[in-house]
């Protein structure tokens, strides 16, 4: 049987392949978006930031048959959603020691969301602009005569452009690129803890392995974890530190356990990282775009997505000008979060942050920033010196 052929296939119909997928089907490409498990659940806080969210409410394109935004996930109809939490605030801890600060929700610094619920409006938002849902697996890719030929489960796609936005251990990576050393791969572990919320996050800072733990919470349910590098630590070693945290903070509810790999590049990865070949672009977590403190990503999952797209409605040297753009508007940042991270969660450090969380209302302002996405690193140190 002949392949189905389109502009752009891309794999994976999360943040990231589902944005792109919108912007460039609304720029009038066929695109096929491939992906047989979307929307799912995701191991992960589930938090969004301000600025993630105006990336996917304010500059949404629009189609002849649908109005610009995000349906359902706007900013000020956050708060509806059935799985949306506003968060009021953010408490702090080092073993004893804590400290709590205000978060602004008008406009929203952060919300939490269930990943099931927000893909599944991204994708949604896809469909509408134009994209064709290939509800199937990609089992292999192949390059021949300048095309690319997708085998999936329900058919072959042939098309001209191939993006990856399968995750850090996606299929289109494993082809075009090479998988992610373990070193610069994280384990988050930790449980839903169902029949419980609450409108605040908890980060407690940990010595070993050197990170944080989180509880972000959701319209029923705590979403609470741990974060290190593979090459330091497993299930089995994080695991405790969840069980340890949530007998001493949380009564009741039910547990339900998750696992699930992060990309977490060192600097010189970053520096040594190829998005972008021949008729091929990686987004998001394919990319290794998430940051290497905060482990945040979905903010970079869809500002990757944009970028690639805009390239790609240019098509004349797409692949070169994709990675000049995302160097310069990600990587750099992310380069520095890794080369300050070590510094960042030792403990003499951590101990003087908190301190000057409790003293400051300017250390205060830079932190919530920092929670909302909107501080970036190179100024960061400058900031705290100020307050």
């Amino acid at each position: 049987m002949d392949a189905v052929k389109f502009d752009v296939a891309v794999i994976g119909a999360g943040p990231a392949g589902a944005w792109c997928a919108t912007r460039l089907s609304a720029s009038g490409l066929r695109v096929a978006l491939v992906d047989g498990s979307h929307p799912r659940e995701k191991a992960c806080g589930g938090g969004v930031t301000g600025r993630a969210l105006a990336l996917v409410t304010m500059s949404a394109p629009s189609t002849p048959s649908t109005p610009s935004g995000l349906p359902g996930l706007a900013a000020d109809e956050l708060r509806a959603s059935p799985s949306g939490v506003v968060i009021r605030s953010a408490r702090f801890t080092q073993q004893s020691k804590a400290t709590e600060i205000e978060l602004s929700r008008d406009p929203i610094r952060l919300g939490v969301v269930s990943r099931r619920d927000f893909d599944a409006r991204l994708l949604a938002r896809a469909l509408s602009a134009g994209a064709t849902l290939v509800n199937a697996r990609a089992r292999d890719i192949e390059r021949t005569d300048g095309r690319w030929r997708v085998v999936t489960d329900s058919g072959d796609i042939d098309a001209r452009w191939l993006i990856g936005a399968d995750g850090a251990s996606g299929l289109v990576r494993k082809k075009v690129s090479r998988p992610f050393a373990r070193q610069n791969i994280s384990i988050a572990c930790g449980y839903y803890v169902h029949g419980v919320t609450t409108e605040r996050i908890d980060i407690a800072f940990e010595h070993e392995p050197a990170g944080y733990l989180w509880s972000f919470p959701r319209r029923n349910h705590l979403a609470v974890g741990v974060c290190a590098q593979a090459d330091v630590a497993s299930t089995s070693t994080l695991m405790p530190v969840v069980d340890r945290w949530l007998r001493a903070n949380v009564e009741g509810g039910r547990l339900e356990r998750y696992s699930w790999p992060i990309p977490s590049l060192t600097g010189s990865a970053i520096q040594r990282e190829v998005p972008c070949g021949d008729g091929w672009m990686l987004i998001g977590d394919a990319a290794g775009l998430v940051d290497p403190i905060t482990r945040e990503g979905i903010f970079y999952a869809l500002d990757s997505a944009r970028i690639a797209a805009e390239c790609l409605e240019d098509e004349p040297r797409a692949a070169a000008r994709y990675a000049e753009r995302l160097r310069s508007a990600i990587y750099d940042e992310l380069d520095l979060a890794a080369r300050l991270k070590a510094r960042f969660y030792r403990p003499a450090f951590i101990a003087l942050l908190l301190t000057s969380l409790e003293r400051s209302a300017r250390i205060r302002a830079v932190m919530a920033d920092l929670i909302a996405g909107e501080q970036p690193y190179h100024s960061l140190r400058r900031r705290l010196l100020l307050g």
